[in-house]
């Protein structure tokens, strides 16, 4: 694996920076495994003297699933991976293209570890002859991508599962009670075009949001960009809007009158406060190819040459409050690396899960890795899934100098009576204070009380003196005083610390 490397954003985060209107935002909920991170403000209120670091993920030095049975043609891409708890292995749905046609399906794979995976035999649906596959789609024909979500609010069993898949109709919509056996919601589609797509939920309301790719006019070029459309139920869903699409800052390599900046697609997964965004920002450099190659996309050209979108793509990191309106990161950087020339992922990150997978003291998340630009011939592009890994919710941290930092939290509830600390203070130092809703502090839970923290722990369980359960009949602060030290998260946790 490589190291891990971070860099540092250029602008330094000024004490006491809240506007009235922040003062008085509504309480954010803790539930367990449901962290506060620190990727943005949105659940900060009071900081001073600390600085914001992106990290980049390390990276598989090979993929850990490919295109290695007699029905997958060539590729494969990543749908999602869920760890079930109770049968204690990983599930993995992806996309492959099958025979005859190269028509795009959604299998099924499981693995005990994570990085070797089994193609189980479902015997559900014919490929060449033959039900000896690990087929599972419903919708027929695929066209694109697709989304699975395990889902923690649905009280009817059957539904356990729920699906956004792309067909060639459009978006589609299905539900299973096991995530191999799949029913077609009536209805479908639900939307036309495009192509991308990713399913997210509020882990607060259970709001589900599917984001997709549709094209629209931005600075005078009809490009990929993001639409998000929301339900309460999964069966009524919102009007699409347009939330993310790129800037000028994005389109400062361009060199040539056709070459711009677009979105191919973008993960999106939740924390107490917001939302993290994993857009995959495609470099799109139209290329003529000979005639002796095939074109992976595009139409004719007038010469008689055929016209691909190739070009390399990298994942960013972008961070909302409310799943609508998006900020960036500053550098913006590629927080999943690309691969040195020749490996597999030296082309392009096509796109990541929406639900990261927490192993011991990692976060785990799986990608489509493409060896070339996107529009390369086939062969030589294949896509294959590899496997990023950050410190357990390490995409971004809070960072103090020798000089020390604070930070003090916007009102928190507490579901579990405990809160653990996700820091690297390992060089330095770190104390907790808790406080009421209005700042007043509470007697025994203060810094002269606490516990310091001289470790690099995911999981610091706070204490205070003899003092460790958190008030969980009204709204809190979290108030944490830190030198040297890097803060990546916060969750409630239950005794154990988790």
């Amino acid at each position: 694996m490589k190291t891990r490397t971070s860099l540092i954003l250029l602008t330094m985060l000024l004490p006491n920076s809240v506007s009235a209107a922040d003062q008085h935002t509504q309480v954010i909920t803790l539930k367990e495994n449901v962290p506060l991170l620190f990727v943005d403000d949105t659940g900060v209120e009071v900081r001073h003297t600390l600085f914001r670091t992106i990290h980049q993920a390390q990276r598989s030095e090979a993929p850990v699933l490919t295109a290695d049975k007699p029905w997958e043609v060539r590729r494969v891409y990543l749908a999602t991976v869920e760890y079930d708890s109770d049968a204690q292995k990983f599930c993995m749905w992806y996309l492959a293209r099958l025979p005859p046609n190269n028509a795009t399906q959604l299998l099924y794979a499981t693995s005990t570890d994570g990085l070797s995976w089994d193609k189980p035999l479902l015997g559900q649906f014919s490929v060449q002859g033959s039900t000896e596959n690990n087929v599972v789609n419903f919708v027929g024909d695929g066209g694109g991508e697709a989304s699975v979500i395990v889902d923690s609010f649905e009280k009817d069993p059957a539904k356990k599962y729920k699906l956004f898949i792309h067909n060639r109709n459009g978006y589609c919509l299905g539900y299973s009670a096991d995530g191999i056996h799949w029913h077609e919601y009536p209805g479908n589609p639900i939307f036309k075009h495009g192509d991308t797509c990713k399913l997210t939920q509020n882990q607060q309301t259970g709001e589900y949001l599917a984001y997709y790719k549709s094209p629209a006019t931005v600075r005078g070029f009809h490009r990929r960009v993001v639409w998000l459309s929301r339900s309460m139920d999964f069966r009524n869903w919102t009007e699409p809007k347009l939330v993310f699409a790129p800037d000028d800052v994005d389109d400062e390599w361009v060199m040539k009158a056709d070459e711009r900046t677009e979105i191919y697609l973008m993960s999106v997964f939740g924390h107490a406060a917001g939302y993290v965004g994993l857009p995959a920002m495609f470099f799109h450099m139209p290329q003529v190819l000979d005639g002796s190659k095939t074109p992976n996309e595009g139409a004719l050209s007038s010469a008689g040459g055929a016209v691909t979108a190739t070009g390399p793509m990298d994942i960013q990191l972008i961070t909302s409050n409310d799943g609508s309106h998006w900020k960036r990161s500053s550098p913006r950087i590629s927080v999943i690396k690309r691969g040195p020339p020749g490996t597999y992922d030296a082309g392009a990150i096509y796109n990541t899960d929406s639900s990261p997978v927490h192993v011991g003291n990692e976060t785990w998340m799986y990608y489509t890795a493409i060896n070339t630009g996107h529009g390369a011939p086939i062969p030589p592009k294949a896509t294959t899934i590899g496997l990023a890994k950050w410190r357990r919710h390490g995409y971004a941290s809070l960072d103090a100098g020798p000089e020390g930092g604070h930070l003090q939290t916007k009102p928190l509830r507490f579901t579990s009576p405990n809160l653990s600390i996700n820091a690297d203070a390992s060089r330095g130092q770190l104390q907790v204070a808790i406080l009421e809703a209005d700042g007043t502090a509470i007697p025994g839970q203060g810094f002269d009380e606490s516990e310091v923290m001289y470790k690099d722990s995911t999981k610091w369980q706070v204490r205070w003196n003899d003092v460790s359960d958190i008030p969980q009949n009204r709204p809190v602060r979290v108030s944490i005083r830190l030198a040297n030290t890097r803060l990546f998260s916060l969750e409630s946790a239950d005794a154990s610390g988790r």
